[in-house]
């Protein structure tokens, strides 16, 4: 057995907790079967070692499955190809990593790695190479090493060309291997101290997640010793050249793997249903194809039998050795040997994104750091209570603020060294022993403020403490404009809470024309791709450091965020923003920049083609994308944006994407370990790659305005029914939307009240007591602006007039039990939500996401969180009945049918039986445009009346 423990006790106090509940346990299973019996050697200590029976099991799978392709006819549109060699089992090599080490080359996406290299020739998309995590890829017994690159259509009957140049690069690494100096020393030296700062700096994890890693890594199968159990893992402890040859040398060889060849180009699962299968055992004469296919030919399905079925999870596929001819080609491609002159493949280059500089960026002089910093504190002269806000260490003065809201500067007599000095009780003096003050509540974090005037203030006579709320922050401590401008408007923020060296930059691109047509929004999605394209083999070197970037388009244009160590954070923007930029002013309006290498265009709309086709293939997906389009009509449909791209080209693209790029606006969030100066470095960036764009600005009354439709108000529903994308989706979803009306602090901390107090007895009734469905929930919406309320239901076992019917009968009992609910219970969730609202973030991340969503949606409430919780002690049982009856109540006091803005959406699957009663009969080729008419009849019903602009 292993056991790990954490809490909030000492040592001794768990020591004594842990033995009092598990001495009893037995110290090993009773009757163990012989397939699990274990050799221990010094049982009981920390230095036990452990060798499994199933070792002598040998490896996985059988010499019959090796040496094979196995062609898969997968559920959606996709093509990816997976290589999977089996390795000896590297418990013990966890010093030295080796299978992570070759991961890392043959993985690699930067300049002359094999993914750089297949790309040109436009045969994949991308790729993951390594040894999972999963018990199965990672055992006792083996270890499974994979190499999966995501194909083009192309590259599906190139195959082997893929494979051959796959053993290629192996050959180059065994060539490195053979030599007398090995392996360039620097790549280990560079991996080494990429995961020594990631792992410095790493956020920290929950409880939970702490302890079920540390239990995983006590497995025997690990070797860790007790003092590498937090660490052993995550780190490179020394270099082992050994190891790695023996790897590439004996396992990453032809006769050593499978191949797993997935693509829709041999049909979709649900082309084979009725049609003969075979689950016999795999063997050398089933589905037997010519020399020539094997070398990666075109594959005829129409000439075989059927296809096999794997007797699990029902996946169709054809099993083929590969042929002799075939397997010595890679084998002379694995010999140890330098490539070629003309090849593209070499070892990676030497990485311009390890960070170097970890110091934190000191504070502002007149609002630093201070021991007593959040303090609440009592004049002990006076009686009064007060909240330390600020310190400035340049006049050594901290300002309070009183319980009356006054505000005042004092000055500290004495000088403490650090936090571990503060604690409750701790008496001081202040303005020169004039005043005395007792410390009656230290934070456990910076950030975490205590109002003391609310200590014992509890504004609502009940037996339940309301939590404390914090004062509001001062302005130094919110996000600050650095410039203002029609062109840039950037905010900046520093970090005082986790005090890691990470930043983040967000940006938000404003085009006036991103989401004009479907074409435009096609447009935009097809640039993004392009653009995460281009940027692959930097931003890959930049990933592997952590620092990341990403790219997105949006309903206003597009969204880019680049994060990780600040020291090269805005090397890599620069780099981001200038293929960004590079579509617009060209010479030649018509053709693609030089960023864009030739071929990516046909294969970069092909993945987007793909994504559109396989967008909303889940009912519950589906459902949300369908209530989403019809309160937001300006948000198109994959099937119309694909339906626009169809005679796309070159030319027409870079017309439509000049187009859009032609009037920029740019808003933007600098956050992290940056001060002032540096949010004056990312102006200069910004402001430098918008002018070399050559394009225009726009005034703030010209941005693309963010329309939501209004629900109509009736007493009947608006039911919108569909069935699934996917013929083989046995899940009906069923939405029921609920609309408020715009935003609005008091109905905004409402429904969200109303949703916590709602959530667990829906749960219980609908999906553990009645089992509705596998999935149950209700919450808050927030749609531009406009305040709404949604319960969603999954279920393969009922129709979705029943669920509907079952929702509204939830609302109509839960009035009654919100009616005669006890004031102890009601303010139990109440307090609950608060503090839900007032808990700290976990994270840079987390906070950014929230301060950039406020200026991503043009709120600016950075404290919207605290502000809630404070108005939410206002909020009485009789103000939540209020709400409840004028927005969800389906019924009237007179017992007729209330009117209520509500949109129910029914996404109907084919499971046999209730779940897909009342399923549309619509043809597969025709039910893009059936969903996007039966939208636009909503948008009609509701006579294409909006809630205005609010944002």
């Amino acid at each position: 057995m292993r056991l790990v423990v954490i809490g909030a006790y000492t040592l001794d106090e768990l020591q004594e907790q842990v033995v009092r509940c598990f001495s009893d346990v037995p110290a090993h299973p009773r009757g163990e079967p012989s397939l699990l019996d274990m050799t221990r050697t010094n049982a009981n200590t920390w230095e036990e070692t452990c060798r499994s029976g199933i070792k002598d099991y040998g490896m996985p799978f059988a010499p019959a499955s090796l040496a094979r392709i196995y062609r898969v006819v997968p559920v959606r549109e996709r093509h990816s190809l997976n290589i999977t060699w089996q390795v000896p089992p590297q418990g013990s090599n966890w010093r030295s990593k080796p299978c992570d080490y070759i991961a890392h080359l043959i993985g690699h996406e930067a300049a002359g790695s094999l993914l750089s290299a297949l790309k040109a020739k436009s045969l994949v998309t991308a790729c993951y190479a390594g040894v999972g995590s999963g018990g199965y890829e990672n055992a006792s017994s083996h270890a499974l090493f994979n190499l999966t690159f995501t194909l083009s259509e192309e590259g599906v009957s190139h195959w082997g060309e893929i494979v051959t140049e796959i053993y290629n690069y192996i050959g180059m690494i065994r060539y490195y291997c053979a030599t007398q100096d090995g392996l360039p020393s620097w790549i280990y030296e560079e991996l080494r101290a990429i995961q020594d700062v990631a792992y410095k700096f790493e956020d920290e994890m929950t409880p939970e997640e702490l302890v079920e890693n540390i239990v995983e890594d006590m497995a025997p199968a690990f070797s860790l010793p007790p003092e590498r159990l937090l660490d052993g893992n995550s780190l490179l402890f020394e270099y082992d050249g050994d190891a790695i040859k023996d790897i590439v040398d004996n396992f990453l060889v032809p006769r050593n793997a499978r191949l797993d060849l997935m693509s829709s180009t041999f049909g979709r699962d649900a082309d084979y249903d009725g049609l003969d299968e075979t689950n016999e055992p795999v063997n050398e004469t089933v589905n037997k194809i010519d020399e020539e296919e094997d070398s990666g030919g075109t594959f005829s399905i129409e000439s075989l039998p059927p296809p096999q079925k794997e007797p699990m999870f029902g996946t169709k596929f054809w099993s083929n050795p590969i042929s002799e001819a075939l397997l010595k080609e890679w084998e002379s491609a694995t010999s140890p040997c330098l490539p070629s002159d003309s090849s593209l493949l070499s070892l990676p280059p030497l990485n311009p994104f390890v960070p170097t500089k970890f110091d934190l960026k000191p504070c502002p002089l007149d609002d630093t750091h201070h021991p007593l910093l959040h303090c609440s504190l009592k004049i002990l002269d006076t009686g009064k209570k007060a909240t330390v806000t600020k310190f400035n260490s340049s006049k050594k003065q901290i300002l309070l603020l009183y319980e009356d809201r006054d505000e005042k500067w004092h000055e500290v007599d004495l000088v403490l060294a650090s936090a571990i000095d503060i604690t409750p009780d701790f008496e001081g003096t202040l303005d020169k022993n004039s005043i005395k003050f007792k410390i009656v509540a230290v934070p456990k974090e910076e950030g975490s403020t205590l109002d003391c005037s609310d200590n014992g203030d509890f504004s609502i006579d009940i037996r339940l403490s309301f939590p404390p709320i914090p004062p509001p922050l001062p302005e130094s401590r919110l996000p600050q404009l650095v410039v203002d401008t029609q062109a840039l408007r950037l905010w900046h923020l520093q970090d005082r809470t986790f005090k890691r060296p990470i930043a983040e930059l967000r940006l938000k691109v404003i085009c006036s024309h991103a989401n004009k047509t479907p074409l435009h929004k096609a447009c935009a999605d097809l640039f993004v791709t392009l653009c995460q394209d281009a940027v692959t083999e930097i931003s890959y070197l930049a990933s592997v450091c952590e620092l990341g970037s990403s790219i997105s388009s949006t309903d206003q244009g597009f969204s880019l965020r680049v994060h990780g160590f600040d020291h090269k954070l805005l090397d890599l923007a620069s780099e981001v923003l200038k293929v960004f930029f590079s579509f617009h002013n060209q010479q030649d309006p018509n053709k693609l920049p030089d960023t864009i290498k030739p071929g990516r265009f046909d294969a970069c709309l092909e993945v987007l083609m793909r994504r559109y086709a396989n967008a909303g293939m889940q009912a519950s997906s589906l459902c949300t994308d369908v209530r989403l389009r019809c309160i937001r009509p300006t948000i198109w449909s994959s099937h119309s944006k694909a339906d626009a791209f169809k005679f796309i080209d070159e030319s027409s693209f870079m017309e439509t994407i000049t187009s859009i790029l032609s009037e920029v606006s740019i808003e933007a969030f600098y956050h992290g370990n940056v001060d002032h100066s540096d949010a004056l470095t990312a102006k200069e960036l910004v402001l430098n790659a918008l002018t070399a764009s050559g394009s225009c600005d726009i005034p703030k009354e010209n941005y693309p305005l963010q329309h939501v439709l209004k629900a109509p108000l009736v007493t009947d529903d608006h039911i919108v029914v569909t069935p699934t994308k996917d013929s083989k989706e046995a899940n009906t979803a069923v939405e029921v939307y609920f609309q408020i009306g715009k935003d609005d602090l008091s109905h905004r901390v409402l429904i969200d009240l109303l949703s916590e107090i709602m959530y667990e007895p829906l749960f219980d009734e609908l999906r553990t007591k009645e089992q509705f469905g596998y999935h149950v929930s209700c919450g808050a919406r927030w749609t531009f602006g406009v305040i709404g309320i949604s319960f969603k239901v999954v279920t393969s076992c009922k129709s979705a007039d029943e669920v509907s019917e079952r929702l509204d009968r939830f609302l109509h009992e839960f009035r009654d039990k919100l009616a005669t609910m006890e004031e102890e219970k009601f303010m139990e969730n109440l307090v609950g939500l608060v503090k839900n609202k007032l808990q700290m973030y976990n994270s840079l991340e987390e906070e950014c996401n929230s301060l950039w969503s406020e200026i991503n949606e043009g709120r600016y409430d950075w404290e919207a969180y605290r502000n809630e919780a404070d108005h939410l002690r206002s909020i009485t049982k009789e103000r939540v009945m209020t709400a409840f009856d004028d927005w969800l109540s389906p019924k009237c006091e007179q017992g007729n049918a209330k009117e209520r803005r509500r949109l129910v959406v029914h996404v109907i699957g084919t499971s046999e039986g209730p779940a897909s009663d009342g399923r549309p009969i619509i043809e597969s080729d025709k039910l893009g445009k059936e969903i996007d008419q039966r939208v636009k009849a909503f948008h009609e019903a509701a006579g294409h009346a909006t809630w205005g602009k609010i944002l």
